[in-house]
């Protein structure tokens, strides 16, 4: 007779840092048992935060495509890899100034919002974000800035995009086109690297053991977790994973959020706050 698998232990849960795209939805479409989970959770009081590589979308856009989908959110639990760009230059570059943008227009703003100019002329520095009216000559200008000794900054490297018909190139396969073109590794600001889990971490206030990530990704979202020291959950309704021994694996894997193991009784539980 077969054994019968234990169901997975889960951790008491004082929080969860979540990605958008192939977790909440899918393109417009909405990933039902996701929103249905999310809107369980935040009933019972879980404070959660939302981080999205996606450059193309500004805070004030993820809230009014959730409350579409029937989740009520403020800008402030929304991260983006946009806003993370810009504080990053001026938190790493202070003295930058002057700014060559390849992306949607919210990664525009995030620059000019900064106090930024953004300018093809002799920046200082190239950011690279999903554009999908990109061009040859955009990459051009990008090739010989930072051939000329602009840094290169990339918001995140997602090869693929799902939607709701299929997958699209993300902002990923742009900028690693640059960076076969000019022998240069551009510093990424999005997952895997922790900078936007860290400010989801000092919104929410929760400590990193009680911290749930949730992603469909294992290159970006799970990588970006564990870097982070937060236990992580892999919801496989979005990307296909691909193997790669490399890197580091989630810790429960679900094919649904309806899956996951959080219940009143784990949450508010008597876990010290961060300061």
């Amino acid at each position: 007779m077969a054994s019968v698998a234990s169901p997975p232990i889960w951790p008491p849960v004082d929080g969860i840092i979540s990605d958008l795209d192939g977790v909440v939805y899918r393109g417009n479409a909405a990933i039902v048992d996701s929103v249905e989970a999310f809107g369980r959770w935040q009933a019972a009081g879980l404070p959660i935060c939302f981080v999205t590589n996606n450059s193309t979308h500004t805070p004030a856009d993820v809230v009014s495509k959730l409350e579409g989908l029937g989740l009520v959110i403020a800008p402030k639990d929304v991260v983006t890899s946009a806003i993370t760009a810009a504080e990053l230059i001026r938190a790493t570059y202070p003295k930058f100034g002057r700014i060559f943008v390849i992306g949607a227009p919210s990664l525009t703003k995030a620059m000019t919002d900064a106090g930024l100019e953004v300018t093809d002329r002799k920046p200082d520095a190239v950011v690279m974000g999903l554009d999908r009216q990109i061009t040859h000559e955009k990459l051009r200008i990008a090739v010989d800035a930072i051939l000329n000794g602009a840094a290169f900054i990339g918001t995140n490297p997602d090869l693929l995009l799902p939607t709701a018909g299929g997958f699209e190139p993300g902002a990923g396969a742009t900028i690693a086109a640059v960076a076969a073109a000019t022998k240069v590794e551009p510093l990424i600001v999005g997952k895997p690297e922790p900078h936007m889990i860290e400010t989801a971490l000092s919104h929410l206030g929760t400590v990193r053991s009680a911290t749930l990530m949730i992603g469909d990704q294992i290159q970006t979202d799970i990588q970006a977790g564990k870097r982070a020291g937060l236990p992580t959950v892999l919801v496989t309704t979005g990307v296909p994973p691909r193997d790669d021994p490399s890197l580091v694996s989630p810790d429960f894997i679900v094919s649904s959020l309806s899956e996951v193991g959080i219940a009143p009784a784990n949450i508010g539980s008597q876990r010290p706050r961060r300061a």
